[in-house]
């Protein structure tokens, strides 16, 4: 069991994307997104109304207290002055509010079906609707990874477990720099088809 980090209020993504801790006023945004038929397909569960959005932000936050899973919403830049581009992530204010655009998580404990391996961690995102085929999942991902490695000295691979079916988070992984290694069996009910497996190991040093 690894002890429990504190969570950086802001990890940059790249030119307007950014990584930080979810916040309540995220529950609408939580919401509206998870109302989209793809991320519904590919999900298991998700907040239909208020008091299911407090539920899953509760549970996102306890997990960071307890060290078993690290989420992030990512957030895109609002529009720089003038409508020239969202603002870069290097200089905006980490408080500031953007766009939600999707989120990633870091499981600690490993897939529920899977042994749990204390040097393993397995890495989970959805993006909005909205933001799509813009490549912003694979920037958040890496961003992840590369704080998972700075702030948990024990990790040596990060895994990304997805349904052969869902070839948009296959694509993603690869982009992100997690080749696929396994193909694991089907496990019916909760999952009816095989999985791909994709690993990143700890860079060297």
């Amino acid at each position: 069991m690894y002890a429990p980090v504190g969570m950086p209020p802001f990890l940059p993504a790249g030119p307007g994307l950014s990584l930080r801790p979810w916040r309540a006023r995220d529950a609408r945004e939580l919401i509206d997104a998870y109302r989209d038929p793809l991320l519904r397909r590919f999900t298991r569960t998700w907040p239909e109304d208020e008091a299911g959005a407090r539920a899953w932000l509760a549970r996102e936050e306890a997990g960071a207290r307890d060290g078993s899973r690290y989420s992030f919403a990512v957030e895109l830049a609002a529009q720089a002055p003038g409508g020239s581009g969202p603002a870069p992530s290097g200089v905006r204010d980490p408080a500031a509010t953007g766009v939600l655009a999707g989120c990633v998580v870091l499981k600690v404990f490993g897939h529920e079906d899977r042994p749990a391996r204390t040097d393993t961690a397995e890495v989970g995102y959805w993006t909005t609707a909205s933001v799509r085929g813009r490549g912003l999942a694979g920037r958040a991902v890496v961003a992840l990874a590369d704080w998972a490695f700075a702030a948990l000295p024990a990790l040596t691979r990060l895994e990304i477990l997805h349904q052969v079916d869902n070839e948009p988070s296959c694509r993603v992984a690869e982009k992100a720099g997690f080749p696929h290694v396994e193909t694991l069996a089907a496990h019916p009910p909760m999952f009816p088809l095989p999985g791909h497996v994709h690993v990143r190991p700890r860079p060297a040093v």
